[in-house]
C-alpha cells in the first residue's frame, strides 16, 4: 500500500509540475461585455470609499478561461500602506470548508474509502450520536450531515475556554469537546451552518488517509491543479521540494485582524479554533490561495473534475458535491457548498439555479454557475484592520454584475486586438491629465507617442487592424478618466470592408457624440484619414479606394465644424503633389508609415499638444 501511494505521489508531483493557469482573455472572447463588468468595479471601488474594505481581487472564469482580473484598492492599511495585486494572498477562512475540506471527503469517498452514509462514529468512536432528552429517540449523525450542516452540532465554540482547557494547540482536545458536547437538534431535521462539522471531517479526512488535512489537500488537489500558491500555512518549497515556512512572511499575503498587542495575523488564519486549538490547520478554515490559483479549481469543477489533463475527481463525484441531497432537499446544502440556504445571497439575483458556492468570514466568496459556466472569485480581506465589516451585499452586487454581463458581443474583432484590449486594462488607468492617441495600426505603430510629442503623459491607444466600431466598442476603457484631450485618427480599415463613405462618416459621427456625452471635458481632435497608394499592390481590399478617402474626410471636416471640434487635415500632407496619393517615400507598403511619415504627423501634432 506504502508502496502505492509513492507511485501516486510521484504521479501527482508530476502533474503539478506541468499544469498551467488558466489562459487569460479579454471578456468579450469568453461572451462577457466588459462594459456591464464595470458596474462590478464600481461597486467595489464604492466599498473602498466607504471603507467597508481595504481592497478586492476580482477573478471570473468563463469556459475555461480567465475572462476577467482585476486588483482595487489595498490590502493593507494598517500600519501602513501597500497597494493591492492580482497575485494577493489571502486567508480564504470558510471557504476552506469547500475548496478543500468537501472536496478532500469526496476523493476519498471515489476512493471507496468511505461512504457519505458512514456513521461518524465509525471512524471516531467517541463521537456521540443524537438521542432525545427521554432517551427514546435515537439517530445516527452521519458523514453526509456533517458535509450539509444538517448534524445539529452547535455552531462553534470559545476557543478561549478550550484553550484553557487543553491547551493550544490541541486538536484533539477540541475532537474530544465536539465528540460529546451537546447536539441542539435531530439530524436531517434541520440547517445550522457549523464550524464543528468540517472539523470533525477533518478528523476522518486524517483517520483513512493517514495524513494531515494539509499534506493530504496538498497531494490530491492543489499540487495536482497546479495551485502554486495554495497552502494551510504559508510557505515554501526548500530545494530539496520539502514544505517549509517562511519567516518572514510572503509580502504578497494579505493581512487581517489588528490583536490586542498591535500586531495584525498575516499567514496565520484568522479563525480563532483553527489558529488557536488546531494550529493553522483545521477543517473549517486555514487555506491561503489567491485568485488565480481558486480559478483553476473552479475550472476543474465546471469541467467535470479534470483541468488541463489533470483529474481531481470524477464527473460525478462533482455532480454529487453540487447537488443538494435529497433527504434533505429542503435546506439548501449540498456536501460541503451552498445552493439555496439562507446564506447563499453571494450568487446574487441573476446566476442559474444550480448555482453553487461558499463565503468566508474574512471576506471572501466563490460562486460557481454550470449552467452558465461561469465562476466568481471575490477575495477581500474586509476584517482588516478590524472586524465588524460586513461583505454581504457587495458580494451579491457583484454577482449580479457578472450575471448581466453575459451575453454574446455583437461584434467580434482580432486576436490581436483582444491581446491589446488586456494589456490596457492591465495599464494604470487613463486619467484626467492624459492625452490619448486612439486608432488603428498607424497609431500603434507610432510607438511611443509620449516621446515623440515631448509630454508624459501621452497613452499610445491605437490597435492593429481596429476599425470605427472597435473603436466605440473600448471607449469604456478611456472615458471614464476623462482625459485632458483625444486625438482621433479611424477609418481606412473600414474603407478596406467594402463600406460605403457616408457609412463610416456615420460610425464615426457616432463615436464622436459618444465621446462627447461621456467625457464632455476632453478636448476632442478630429484628424483626417491619410492617402493610400495602391502601386504597391499589397492590399487589394482597397484596390480602387484611393479617392474615396477625400469623400471621407469632407465629411469629417463638416462633422468637426457641427460638433465644434478641431480638425486636423493631415492628408496633405502625405500626398503626392496634385494628387490624393500617398507619397511613395513615406510608406512601407501603401498604407503603413516609415519613420519619415511620423516625424511629419507628429510635427503636425505637437503645436497642439
Amino acid at each position: 500500500m506504502k508502496t502505492l501511494t509513492s507511485i501516486l505521489v510521484l504521479l501527482f508531483g508530476l502533474q503539478a509540475a506541468t499544469a498551467q493557469p488558466l489562459q487569460r482573455v479579454a471578456p468579450e472572447q469568453a461572451g462577457l461585455d466588459s462594459r456591464k463588468l464595470m458596474y462590478a468595479d464600481e461597486a467595489i471601488e464604492t466599498a473602498i470609499a466607504g471603507k467597508e474594505i481595504p481592497g478586492a481581487v476580482l477573478a471570473v472564469v468563463r469556459n475555461g478561461k480567465m475572462a476577467y482580473l482585476k486588483a482595487y484598492g489595498n490590502k493593507r492599511i494598517y500600519p501602513d500602506t501597500e497597494p493591492m495585486t492580482v497575485n494577493t494572498v489571502f486567508d480564504m477562512a470558510s471557504c476552506s470548508k469547500s475548496i478543500s475540506t468537501a472536496v478532500c471527503t469526496m476523493i476519498l469517498a471515489e476512493r471507496g474509502k468511505i461512504r457519505l452514509l458512514d456513521p461518524v462514529s465509525r471512524y471516531i468512536p467517541d463521537f456521540k450520536d443524537w438521542e432525545s432528552e427521554d432517551g427514546k429517540d435515537k439517530k445516527v449523525i452521519r458523514i453526509a450531515d456533517l458535509l450539509t450542516h444538517s448534524s445539529g452540532l452547535p455552531p462553534y465554540a470559545s476557543a478561549a475556554e478550550l484553550e484553557q482547557k487543553y491547551g493550544s494547540p490541541n486538536p484533539a482536545g477540541l475532537m474530544e469537546y465536539i465528540a460529546g458536547c451537546k447536539r441542539d437538534f435531530k439530524p436531517q431535521t434541520g440547517f445550522q451552518y457549523s464550524c464543528l462539522n468540517f472539523i470533525t471531517l477533518q478528523h476522518i479526512i486524517e483517520a483513512v488517509s493517514e495524513q494531515s488535512l494539509r499534506d493530504f489537500a496538498r497531494e490530491n488537489v492543489f499540487d495536482v491543479l497546479g495551485m502554486k500558491h495554495t497552502d494551510y500555512l504559508p510557505c515554501l518549497r526548500d530545494k530539496n521540494g520539502k514544505w517549509i515556512n517562511t519567516v518572514p512572511l510572503p509580502e504578497n499575503i494579505a493581512p487581517t485582524e489588528k490583536q490586542p498587542d498591535g500586531q495584525v495575523l498575516c499567514g496565520q488564519v484568522h479563525d480563532p479554533l483553527a489558529r488557536i486549538l488546531n494550529g493553522g490547520i483545521s477543517g473549517n478554515a486555514g487555506v491561503f490561495s489567491c485568485a488565480e490559483d481558486i480559478a483553476i479549481l473552479c475550472a476543474a469543477l465546471q469541467n467535470g473534475g479534470e483541468w488541463n489533463g489533470h483529474r481531481i475527481l470524477s464527473p460525478q463525484g462533482v455532480k454529487t458535491m453540487r447537488t443538494v441531497p435529497r433527504a434533505t432537499a429542503d435546506l439548501g446544502r449540498s456536501p460541503g457548498w451552498d445552493v439555496c440556504s439562507p446564506y447563499a445571497s453571494n450568487a446574487g439575483d441573476f446566476f442559474g439555479p444550480n448555482t453553487y458556492g461558499h463565503t468566508g468570514y474574512t471576506g471572501t466568496s466563490v460562486v460557481i454557475d454550470p449552467d452558465n459556466d461561469t465562476s466568481v472569485i471575490l477575495l477581500t480581506n474586509a476584517v482588516h484592520p478590524e472586524d465588524g465589516h460586513s461583505v454581504v451585499r457587495l458580494r451579491s452586487l457583484v454577482a449580479n454584475a457578472v450575471a448581466a454581463s453575459l451575453y454574446p458581443a455583437p461584434r467580434t474583432y482580432t486576436d490581436h486586438y483582444y491581446k491589446r484590449f488586456l494589456q490596457f486594462m492591465d495599464e494604470p488607468a487613463i486619467g484626467s491629465k492624459d492625452i490619448v492617441m486612439l486608432g488603428n495600426s498607424l497609431t500603434e505603430n507610432g510607438g511611443d507617442w509620449a516621446a515623440r510629442l515631448g509630454n508624459k503623459h501621452v497613452r499610445n491607444r491605437g490597435i492593429i487592424g481596429d476599425e470605427v466600431m472597435g473603436v466605440y466598442d473600448r471607449l469604456h476603457q478611456i472615458l471614464p478618466g476623462q482625459p485632458a484631450k483625444l486625438f482621433l485618427l479611424i477609418g481606412v480599415n473600414d474603407v478596406s470592408h467594402d463600406l460605403t463613405a457616408d457609412s463610416i462618416a456615420g460610425m464615426i459621427r457616432m463615436t464622436v457624440e459618444r465621446i462627447r456625452k461621456e467625457s464632455p471635458d476632453t478636448r476632442l481632435y478630429l484628424q483626417s484619414l491619410l492617402p493610400i497608394n495602391e502601386s504597391f499592390g499589397r492590399y487589394k481590399r482597397l484596390a480602387g479606394k484611393t479617392n474615396m478617402i477625400p469623400e471621407i474626410n469632407k465629411q469629417l471636416e463638416a462633422l468637426a465644424k457641427e460638433k465644434g471640434l478641431t480638425y486636423i487635415n493631415l492628408f496633405p500632407l502625405f500626398t503626392e503633389k496634385g494628387s490624393n496619393v500617398l507619397r511613395a517615400d513615406l510608406t512601407t507598403d501603401g498604407l503603413h508609415l516609415k519613420e519619415e511619415g511620423y516625424k511629419i504627423w507628429a510635427k503636425a501634432l505637437r503645436k497642439k499638444i
